[in-house]
């Protein structure tokens, strides 16, 4: 960042974004969240997500912790989209969670026969980020998409459909990010700017998490209504 006002906003966006990738993963410490499994593994993605960007926050500074990290962020660039799409099942029923499934499945196994042919390297990562990104977008419309044609809903899904959009939101972000990214990559593009596309990401990945946050309280903070049966009270003449 150039100026002084931008550097504090990228600290204070990026700071409180990071902050906010944990709250999914602390909300398994309700009960009524730990016994459902989408929720586990949406708490243990947002876990990463939080670990990996730790660096903007100047937490690490030990080359052993900056080590870990790098394997950290190695595992998590091959898992994100298979965990998400395992979050996305176990939210859905019927032939769409079996689609689901056999997706996932699909796309480890077309990581791995990359990473066995190419190796990892800028390119092979490059392929796996942007078919993950399709894949995710896809799937958050197909969520929002099976929600919204739905009449009744209960409480479960009132909360994914905030995961859904804040995905679909994040990822749309990311989407344009990678876009440029490769573009300069490829191209040279003089236009692209690193340090605008660095705050548009945790503009992202706060907005993004914000939302998860909200939608995972509505059903782990929420109190269960209780109806009480009616009393009718008859008067004698």
């Amino acid at each position: 960042m150039k100026t002084g006002v931008n550097t504090l906003l990228f600290a204070v966006v990026s700071n409180l974004a990071i902050i906010l990738c944990f709250v999914p993963f602390l909300f398994l410490g309700i009960k009524k969240m730990r016994r459902v499994n989408t929720y586990w593994v949406i708490g243990i993605y947002w876990l990463f997500n939080g670990i990996i960007n730790l660096p903007a926050a100047g937490l690490l500074h030990s080359a052993g912790g900056r080590g870990l990290l790098q394997r950290i962020n190695y595992c998590y660039t091959f898992t994100e989209t298979p965990m998400v799409l395992l979050a996305f099942a176990f939210a859905s029923t019927g032939r769409l969670r079996k689609q689901l499934l056999w997706m996932m499945l699909a796309f480890i196994a077309g990581e791995s026969v990359l990473l066995a042919w190419r190796g990892y390297n800028f390119q092979s990562c490059a392929v796996i980020t942007g078919a993950g990104l399709l894949l995710i977008l896809a799937y958050s419309v197909a969520g929002l998409w099976q929600y919204l044609t739905k009449m009744e809903h209960n409480r479960f899904e009132d909360s994914m459909v905030f995961v859904y959009a804040s995905l679909l939101f994040g990822y749309g972000s990311f989407l344009i990010i990678y876009i440029f990214a490769h573009y300069r990559s490829t191209s040279g593009g003089a236009t692209y700017n690193e340090a605008d596309s660095f705050l548009l990401y945790y503009i992202s990945l706060l907005l993004s998490a914000s939302v998860t946050s909200t939608g995972l309280g509505s059903y782990g903070l929420r109190r269960k209504r209780v109806r009480r049966p009616l009393v009718y009270s008859s008067s004698s003449s």
